[in-house]
């Protein structure tokens, strides 16, 4: 019994240094104060109605990634300088906030390692659809307006005469996120069978240059509307490489392309071994490049490698964020990351101090994790229209009974006595 016991207690303090270790592990993730901000910018025009002032921010930390988690106390307003107070109740989390209008083209890579298995054992097309479910979940819970189009692409080759070839057809089947189409269109590419090469320069050309057309009211609104323009993305699922022999030559081309469109991000997701973990397993004692793909001792077959510093360097160009993974979970982790970097503001709404009609002021933002240097946004300029704020609708109420009985007691009353005083003049007479 009392080994047993003893067991038992060994148990209990192995799994309690387990959870400890893991409820920090946590902590680290979500807390403010390991947060370390790089970068906080107000993403468009401060919204002014009468005088109260909304401003929605965006924060990254290292590598660009969104900062999440953070708390209304890790952000001070500076309007002309000076320090204005905002409530607790008037700042909003990135979870909170309705996000801002966004299109969204998800290329699927659809080639035939797709099929093969990933690092947990699954198919890597059936972990890519799962994840892209989660994904179209999440952003359905958001709320807002995120339009959602799920791309199959993939050259034709002599196993697969057909392919997935890309068109401005298939790019154009938006669907927004809670739109039970878009399961239905994931159900209906969930039946298809990858079977096609990999060519991802072309895909992600045509899918820019989708984007890129500022005559589809869509995508670009009138400088003068008062919405705000549309987030324009592209998210990049591939486990494969370009396998074209001019590929330097294609590159340059796409990067002219992603340069000259900076409006539009792409996001990129490799999905497989690293080339650190192939160079592993085939024993090439570094690791894999584009020159070790082949067959035979020494070599890494086709479709197993995946050019992770292309897809780097892809993100790179157009501020988007680069993630690698060998299994379906993080892919659905990652996508989400995608989702925050795309949609995840923090929103601030404020009394403008003595505002007047007319009056040009700037508001700054400054984030903070604690323990951590504050980090200052660019200032951005807003206009008051009117005079302050209008009178809520209880003081307009009591206002406008006030004049009726103004009126009725200067001018109704009087008129009534001064009748029944003509009455009786006139019976007297």
């Amino acid at each position: 019994m009392k080994t047993k016991h003893t067991a038992l207690s060994t148990t209990i303090a192995s799994l309690t240094h387990r959870l400890s270790l893991s409820l920090l592990m946590i902590a680290s993730l979500t807390s403010p104060s390991w947060a370390n901000v790089k970068v906080a910018e107000i993403v468009r025009k401060p919204v002014v109605n009468d005088d109260k002032i909304t401003i929605r921010i965006k924060v990254k930390g290292e590598e660009d990634r969104p900062a999440m988690g953070l708390q209304d106390t890790d952000f001070k307003l500076l309007v002309d300088k000076k320090e204005v107070k905002f409530k607790t109740q008037d700042w909003k989390s990135p979870e909170e906030s309705v996000p801002p209008p966004a299109w969204i083209i998800v290329l699927l890579d659809f080639s035939g390692s797709m099929n093969q298995p990933d690092s947990r054992g699954g198919k890597k097309i059936v972990g890519a659809i799962n994840a892209i479910r989660q994904f179209t979940k999440v952003s359905s819970e958001r709320g807002g307006n995120t339009q959602i189009a799920i791309v199959p692409f993939g050259k034709s080759s002599i196993y697969c005469k057909q392919g997935y070839p890309i068109s401005n057809e298939t790019l154009d089947k938006f669907f927004i996120a809670s739109d039970f189409k878009l399961q239905n269109n994931l159900d209906y590419i969930a039946s298809l069978t990858p079977c096609a090469s990999t060519n991802l320069y072309e895909p992600l050309m045509k899918a820019v240059k989708f984007l890129a057309n500022t005559k589809d009211p869509r995508f670009y609104l009138l400088a003068d509307s008062p919405e705000p323009q549309p987030r324009l993305s592209i998210i990049l699922l591939s486990d494969g490489y370009h396998n074209a022999s001019n590929e330097e030559q294609d590159f340059q081309t796409l990067s002219t392309l992603l340069k000259r469109n900076n409006n539009i991000t792409v996001h990129t997701l490799g999905y497989g071994l690293t080339p650190e973990q192939l160079g592993q397993k085939y024993k090439l004692g570094k690791a894999a490049t584009r020159a070790n793909i082949g067959k035979g001792a020494g070599k890494v077959p086709e479709e197993e490698f995946v050019d992770k510093k292309r897809l780097a360097e892809i993100a790179k160009l157009t501020g988007g964020i680069a993630e690698f993974s060998g299994d379906a979970e993080t892919i659905a982790e990652n996508l989400q990351l995608f989702l925050n970097a795309l949609l995840g503001e923090y929103e601030i709404t404020y009394t403008q101090p003595n505002a007047e009609r007319g009056s040009k002021h700037d508001v700054q933002v400054e984030v903070a994790s604690k323990g951590a240097t504050a980090v200052k946004s660019q200032p951005q300029s807003y206009t008051i229209r009117v005079f302050g704020r209008s009178l809520p609708l209880t003081v307009r109420l009591i206002m406008l009974g006030c004049i009726f009985m103004a009126i009725g007691l200067g001018g109704v009353v009087p008129f009534y006595f001064w009748g029944q005083y003509l009455k009786q003049e006139a019976l007297r007479d």
